[in-house]
């Protein structure tokens, strides 16, 4: 009866291990897949870097406005009827990622790459300039101007 007792102990001692390394491996295994993105940078921050991308790009002087707003990227290529590409995903590029866009009005003098017009002899004038950042790390995914009159895809008065 003793040698029962001893394998029915050990039996259950192995089974209260096995028990207790499956619900950590669980628990590791969940927490991994569940781990959170990268925290947003400060938005001041990001102010003042798509600030800088507009003045190294064009923007003389201070903007005359500006209007600043979080969204998703999907949300911003669809204020432009765009959408991800097929292999966006690749490079990083979700739906979902939190985006920040800054869009100015102020006198801007494209200096970004770009064809000139036929007949341009100066660089492109605009009244405004947008500038799309990763919310996450700054990185600009895109910048945009367009002529006077047309509309912004963020407006600002």
């Amino acid at each position: 009866m003793k040698d029962w007792k001893q394998v029915y102990t050990k039996l259950l001692l192995i089974m209260v291990v096995v028990a207790i390394v499956f619900l950590s491996a669980l628990v590791v295994i969940k927490n991994t897949a569940t781990a959170s993105s990268p925290p947003l940078l400060p938005q001041a921050d990001l102010d003042a870097k798509a600030l800088a991308i507009a003045r190294e790009s064009g923007l003389n002087g201070n903007p005359t406005a500006k209007r600043v707003v979080q969204m998703s990227y999907a949300q911003w290529l669809s204020l432009n009827n765009a959408e991800l590409g097929r292999d966006a995903g690749r490079v990083g590029l979700t739906p979902d990622m939190p985006v920040l866009v800054v869009a100015l009005r102020g006198n801007i003098a494209w200096r970004a790459a770009s064809q000139p017009r036929p007949g341009q002899t100066g660089p492109q004038q605009y009244d405004n300039i947008t500038i799309v950042l990763d919310a996450r790390t700054g990185e600009m995914l895109e910048i945009v101007s367009k002529y006077p009159g047309m509309p912004m895809p963020v407006p600002v008065p």
